[in-house]
């Protein structure tokens, strides 16, 4: 039977075209989560979505660059996720973060 521990599901919404210190500010999220040891992260790249002005932003075959919707999610202890948040405010200039509790666990060495 896994061995699942009780965390945080930490979601970050950015878009595509954010930038942080000339990189993807999705890269440099997960750089600095590796940095920071956390126990997983992935990120999605959405199809459709909208932000604060309310502007659609769709992926299609006749767009090029667009500014789709990104999606790095983040799971680890609930004292771990908070040691993050500051960090990431001070990254994140538009979007948004979710937070949920959830089930773990970690496969692997």
């Amino acid at each position: 039977m896994a061995d699942f521990k009780t965390g945080q599901l930490l979601r970050i919404f950015v878009n595509e075209r954010d930038t942080w210190h000339g990189s993807p500010l999705y890269c440099a999220i997960v750089a600095m989560l590796k940095r920071e040891q956390v126990a997983g992260a992935s990120v999605f790249r959405g199809v459709e979505g909208f932000g604060s002005n309310r502007e659609i932003h769709l992926a299609t075959v006749w767009r090029f660059g667009g500014k789709l919707p990104v999606l790095v999610e983040v799971v680890d202890d609930e004292s771990k996720i908070a040691s993050l948040i500051p960090e990431l405010e001070a990254m994140i200039s538009e979007g948004a973060m979710t937070l949920e509790k959830v089930e773990y666990c970690r496969f692997g060495r």
